[in-house]
């Protein structure tokens, strides 16, 4: 948490963990595409931190802004609980923490989705 509040505080470093999150996305293969929900759940969480990041949205909590950035920094580690090199088993970690939050968090993300829905209107 003391890491994600260093990121949470400095827009620099925020945009660079979106950049490397966005980044490991893109390059993971087609296998672990298949993880349902997975890849829809961490873009919404990065949208959540551009909007922050540019001030469009800033209701976010400082808790749940905290937990959105430490489960990113954690999917972006590649040696964790189960080191990401692991075949097959090596993301289930990053998944789960990152499902863990999406559903502590889902008031926010709710919220969220209905501000980018009514901006989109």
């Amino acid at each position: 948490m003391r890491s994600a509040a260093g990121f949470a505080t400095n827009p620099d470093k925020l945009s660079g963990l979106i950049g490397s999150v966005s980044e490991k996305l893109s390059d993971m293969d087609e296998n672990k595409k298949r993880v349902s929900g997975f890849f829809d759940k961490v873009r919404t969480l990065l949208r959540m931190l551009r909007a922050y990041i540019n001030g469009e949205y800033r209701e976010i909590p400082w808790k749940s802004l905290l937990m959105i950035i430490g489960s990113l920094i954690y999917f972006l580690m590649p040696l964790d609980l189960i080191p990401d090199f692991i075949p097959v088993t090596g993301f289930a970690d990053d998944i789960s923490i990152i499902f863990l939050v999406f559903n502590s968090i889902n008031e926010d993300i709710t919220a969220f989705l209905e501000f980018e829905e009514s901006q989109n209107s």
